[in-house]
């Protein structure tokens, strides 16, 4: 799973967007907008399973996701 689908998925099981498709394209703006020297498409890598899994299970029930928080957070992954 990419990156942006993941930060997605996560905002979409905590019901702070309607739709997966929507979210990875806020995603791209949040990046643009704070990591405006960085390349979306060189960060928007794929995860590994257990990243995913991990990430999903640890936001399950947030009322709060910082994304651009989270975009740091899958830097280096």
């Amino acid at each position: 799973m990419l990156k942006s689908t993941l930060i997605a998925k996560c905002l979409y099981q905590c019901n702070m967007i309607t739709d997966v498709k929507g979210g990875e394209h806020a995603v791209q703006s949040i990046f643009v907008e704070y990591f405006p020297k960085h390349s979306f498409e060189k960060w928007n890598t794929k995860l590994s399973d257990n990243v995913v899994n991990h990430f999903l299970e640890a936001s399950k029930g947030s009322s709060t996701i910082h994304v651009d928080s989270f975009i740091q957070d899958l830097w280096d992954l």
